[in-house]
């Protein structure tokens, strides 16, 4: 897999039930190693270099409260098996302080890198048009 490609891998969680791509957990340690968490521009920058969109599903509003408080107490989400949106696949199931999530990744459609591509020009041009 290329440095700059996230696809889908395998899924093999710990006894935790806790699992971190391995080419996502690599860019985190390459750039945010000393982070305690990730800032949005931060996020940004790793979504710009894959080439992908994000989604983060939080376990505490998807489960039941019971389920949740059993969960967490026992730091265990084996039992937790968030479904990925139509087109995106698992790249971190893990804990947080407060709730365990999931995020989801996608690769970008060529169209929607070329809209992002003519914003941003667009929006470059007028501000060379206003000065």
């Amino acid at each position: 897999m290329e440095d700059n490609k996230l696809e889908p891998a395998e899924i093999v969680r710990s006894e935790m039930g806790t699992w971190t791509h391995p080419v996502y957990s690599k860019y985190m340690n390459e750039h945010l190693e000393n982070e305690e968490y990730v800032s949005r521009e931060e996020w940004e920058k790793f979504k710009s270099h894959f080439g992908v969109d994000t989604v983060v599903f939080w376990m505490e509003s998807l489960v039941n409260s019971d389920d949740w408080e059993i969960m967490m107490d026992d730091c265990d989400i084996t039992k937790w098996d968030p479904i990925a949106p139509n087109g995106f696949f698992l790249i971190d199931i893990n804990f947080s302080e407060d709730d365990a999530y999931a995020i989801f990744a996608r690769n970008k459609y060529e169209s929607e890198v070329a809209w992002w591509k003519f914003a941003i020009l667009k929006k470059r041009l007028n501000k060379d048009l206003e000065q």
